[in-house]
């Protein structure tokens, strides 16, 4: 028989629900007592697998409630919204979303530990206190927990500083005078400038675009190949021809011009190159 004795009622009982569906064509017989579950199995392999996947998965539960409060009393995140944000991106990173973050530990091993402690937990009928295994022979995976979180914050704070970057950038947009009613950009393997009239228009003619000033105290690098002539043209109308939606600069520049923006395929682009210098 397994005994598995949880912090509350509330905790037994939700994973007791999840641990019925597996016991529905089973021999083996499940009760709940206040906050312990009893198994009583006659036949281990049969059910073990589904009951690691069910305490696999409330770990994870577990594991979103330790992050909220790691949050809320190490790095005193108080506020409910900025709570919310940071949970989602470090959910997204626990799920392999966002790969490109370095120095993390292998989600995969990680995940392979779990599932290795409780086939170890329930290698054979035993009575275990869960918060107990969540404290102990969980400890070293909880531990990672804040390498992933900490991961998270800075990820929350540089999306907070890019939103307030474009922002500012459309507020330099929508008060400069427009130098041009419409601009034609293209990007295929690099971004060209044309005119309403689909004239080429060459760096150095950008250049005299350029308004520095408007530039001076930004977090982010403004670079004065693109994104600095584009806003300070501040063209009425921008058409983008590209297949590269997803490309980063492809999207800073339509969260800045918004509804200014049109987006269009590459072909979509008749390439006359009359040079305007």
């Amino acid at each position: 028989m397994f005994e598995i004795s949880f912090h509350d009622e509330t905790d037994a009982s939700i994973v007791y629900k999840q641990l019925k569906n597996c016991f529905v064509k089973s021999d083996s017989s499940l009760s709940l007592h206040n906050e312990k579950i009893c198994l009583e199995m006659h036949e281990l392999k049969k059910i073990k697998q589904s009951m690691i996947e069910t305490l696999r998965w409330f770990v994870k539960k577990k594991e979103q409630q330790r992050a909220l409060s790691v949050l809320e009393h190490s790095f005193f995140y108080k506020d409910i919204e900025e709570q919310e944000q940071i949970l989602s991106i470090l959910q997204s990173i626990l799920n392999g979303e966002r790969d490109d973050i370095p120095n993390l530990p292998s989600l995969v091993e990680r995940d392979q530990t779990l599932i290795k402690s409780l086939h170890l937990l329930l290698e054979n009928p035993v009575s275990f206190s869960f918060e107990s295994v969540l404290t102990f022979r969980l400890k070293h995976y909880f531990d990672s927990l804040y390498q992933f979180i900490e991961a998270a914050i800075d990820e929350y704070k540089m999306e907070q500083e890019y939103q307030t970057f474009i922002q500012q950038l459309r507020e330099v947009l929508f008060s400069a005078e427009s130098k041009l009613d419409e601009v034609h950009l293209v990007y295929e393997t690099h971004f060209e400038f044309y005119d309403s009239q689909q004239n080429y228009l060459s760096k150095d003619h950008l250049k005299k675009y350029i308004n520095r000033t408007h530039f001076n105290n930004y977090a982010f690098y403004i670079d004065s190949v693109v994104l600095a002539p584009l806003v300070s043209i501040a063209p009425k109308k921008l058409y983008l021809y590209t297949d590269h939606v997803d490309h980063q600069l492809v999207q800073t520049i339509r969260n800045i011009f918004q509804e200014r923006a049109t987006i269009k395929p590459y072909q979509h682009f008749p390439l006359k190159k009359m040079k305007v210098e």
